[in-house]
């Protein structure tokens, strides 16, 4: 049987970022609902105690939302917006349905991924700058009680909206079958890449 061409889709640097950046996220999501929703104080366990996860929470955000705004940083070339973005837009019924001779041919990431990229990029930098406006006793302190307020209600709306997105994250990288295994292991088959990002492949092969 003939073996399969693979060729680089996530770096090692960028792979281990990512997988930092989700079991820190973890820990961030689970205290930081544990405080701002009553319902939800039972996640705070995950620390040990409320106190401790009031502890906890702030510096594990800044250890979520730095190493992602680097590897954002370092993804911007893929994620430009490209005139075929465009026609594949207009064909999302095929997207949704997986209809593959009426897709748009895509590079790196397709334009729903390029969303999602300037989502988190909002959404971190938000995170972060709110976070650090009602970071008790450090730096709210120095701010009006009104501002620490509105800090703190657009840090929880933000942090709902990053989970939405997360979740579709997860979906869309279970939803086309090999996604997580290039984050796993960082390679992808040329026959993939092909399928799913043609421009993708086409680069790779010219280089060759």
């Amino acid at each position: 049987m003939k073996k399969q061409k693979m060729i680089v889709r996530h770096k090692l640097f960028d792979r281990i970022c990512h997988w930092f950046i989700v079991a820190v996220g973890l820990v961030t999501f689970l205290t930081g609902f544990s405080f701002f929703y009553p319902s939800f104080q039972w996640l705070g366990a995950i620390s040990g105690t409320p106190q401790l996860a009031r502890f906890v929470h702030p510096i594990a955000g800044l250890m979520m939302c730095l190493p992602l705004l680097l590897m954002l940083v370092r993804y911007y070339s893929h994620n430009k917006w490209e005139k075929t973005d465009i026609a594949w837009f207009k064909s999302i019924k095929a997207v949704m349905f997986e209809d593959e001779e009426n897709i748009p041919p895509v590079g790196h990431y397709n334009p729903g991924q390029k969303i999602l990229f300037r989502a988190f990029v909002v959404f971190a930098i938000a995170l972060i700058v709110t976070g650090i406006m009602m970071w008790q006793p450090y730096f709210a302190p120095y701010f009006e009680s009104d501002a620490v307020s509105w800090a703190i209600l657009i840090h929880a709306l933000c942090a709902v909206g990053m989970l939405v997105f997360v979740i579709v994250h997860f979906w869309m990288a279970t939803w086309v079958e090999g996604s997580i295994t290039g984050m796993l292991y960082g390679k992808v088959s040329l026959a993939w890449a092909r399928k799913h990002h043609p421009l993708m492949a086409k680069e790779h092969e010219d280089k060759e």
